[in-house]
């Protein structure tokens, strides 16, 4: 306490001696790390009734897969996503911490080569090669038509009583 009024009562013309100095920097510096250090704002997903959507996806009667399933809103764009296990099995969530699907209308699109970052890709992208030379992916033939995936026609109504969907393409 005694080196802060110091500091302040400083008169122009007069020095500082360094540990006077050197606290008044340190404070400085401990001030500024200490506004930067915020947490990110997390979404407020309480507000929006989210209801936890799972079911199957079939193709041709076989379970399909690794394939993306996105329930689009229909009204503001956002849309919730997963990826079937090897049973066609999926749970869907909406970003990357929180699982779930707002109620209401939406389209679903079904997809084996749609690329989501954080759920079957990565910010690298591609893989590596045994000497390290980056190898570009082959590009995937998609197994799903279009009536399920560019142009869907497969919609679905999430409600707290309506959340498992199973989707058989054909």
């Amino acid at each position: 306490m005694t080196h802060a009024l110091q500091t302040i009562s400083v008169k122009q013309g007069e020095t500082m001696d360094r540990r006077e100095n050197a606290f008044g920097v340190g404070l400085v510096l401990a001030l500024a790390m200490m506004s930067g250090c915020e947490s990110k704002p997390k979404a407020a997903y309480g507000s929006l009734g989210l209801v936890s959507v799972n079911g199957q996806v079939m193709l041709n009667g076989q379970p399909l897969a690794k394939a993306v399933i996105t329930f689009d809103d229909v009204q503001d764009g956002t849309f919730s996503y997963g990826q079937t296990d090897s049973g066609g099995n999926y749970t869907l969530q909406l970003g990357s911490d929180m699982r779930g699907v707002k109620p209401g209308k939406k389209i679903v699109r079904i997809s084996t080569t749609r690329k989501i970052l954080g759920l079957n890709s990565s910010e690298e992208g591609g893989e590596s090669s045994l000497d390290g030379d980056a190898v570009k992916p082959e590009a995937a033939k998609e197994r799903v038509p279009d009536k399920y995936y560019k142009n869907s026609e497969l919609t679905a109504d999430v409600s707290s009583s309506k959340r498992t969907f199973h989707f058989d393409l054909r």
